[in-house]
């Protein structure tokens, strides 16, 4: 009954125009990001770099890229993962065999509805600045399009007048809170909206310097950078040149007051980043 409604929900959507972030998208979204997932085929294509089907993710904002790239990178081995911002704290996530034998912690700054604590899966509200997590304790961070809010105005997250910062530097505080939580060797695995920098008042897009700047301080005795970026064909792998110039769409973020009602639709069918940045940092051993 549940996928009957899910699919006449997303059948509307599209019959709608497809327009990002209108009645349908979310649950649109997360069928394909499903679909993609159970993919053996597409997911060999994320783990292997290698070209996307065109049309990939059309009208679709990164998420679409960040889940598979992420789960591309996990194996069966057991391992403690702190995900560094909630990203993962969705059922149809969860739901994945992968996690069999992975103990997950969730950092976020406030409780959220959806809530998983009987899967095992414990919660720390607070600060990614400030991780109350002893050195060297996690095999793995997930950092999936949080680094770009840190120092900004949260309260959108949050709801408490205490978030509305604008300290745009303070991602570097938080990269190396998460390297100091990492075991030797352990690896973050970060993605970030990149592209012409841009200061949006909740978050900040990425420029390459900027990423730059976020790779030194890890410290990383390696480092591999992967870029996809949008088009009107879709999502695909790029490199950093074809990703550099793109604009952000910023509707989604902007706080209540300063967005208008409706999604301004683009020519090109985006709806939040046009590139987006995916890198996985080891620590030395």
């Amino acid at each position: 009954m549940r996928e009957k409604a899910t699919n006449l929900i997303v059948k509307h959507y599209l019959k709608s125009g497809q327009i990002p972030w209108f009645p349908g998208y979310s649950v649109y979204r997360q069928q394909f990001i499903g679909q993609t997932l159970e993919n053996l085929d597409l997911m060999s294509k994320f783990k292997g770099v290698q070209p996307l089907p065109d049309g990939y993710g059309f009208a679709l904002d990164e998420r679409c890229v960040e889940y598979p790239w992420l789960f591309a990178q996990f194996d069966t081995q057991p391992e403690r993962i702190l995900d560094a911002g909630s990203a993962l704290n969705h059922a149809f996530l969860l739901d994945r065999p992968i996690w069999t034998g992975k103990k997950l912690h969730i950092l976020t700054l406030a409780p959220e509805t959806q809530c998983y604590w009987e899967r095992g899966i414990s919660y720390l509200f607070e600060d990614l600045r400030q991780i109350p997590v002893r050195d060297n304790y996690y095999d793995t961070v997930v950092c999936i399009s949080t680094l770009e809010h840190i120092g900004f105005d949260n309260r959108q997250f949050t709801g408490a007048g205490t978030c509305e910062e604008n300290r745009p530097e303070d991602f570097v505080l938080a990269v190396r809170e998460m390297r100091r939580t990492l075991k030797p060797s352990g690896r973050l695995l970060l993605t970030v909206p990149f592209g012409r920098y841009r200061n949006i008042g909740t978050q900040q897009v990425f420029d390459g310097d900027l990423l730059e700047e976020a790779i030194a301080a890890f410290q990383p005795a390696g480092v591999t950078r992967t870029f996809f970026c949008y088009t009107e064909q879709g999502w695909q792998f790029a490199d950093v040149s074809e990703c550099k110039e793109k604009e952000y769409v910023d509707w989604i973020m902007l706080p209540a007051d300063r967005r208008s009602s409706q999604f301004p639709k683009q020519p090109d069918g985006a709806a939040a980043a046009r590139a987006v940045a995916c890198v996985k940092l080891e620590k030395p051993a």
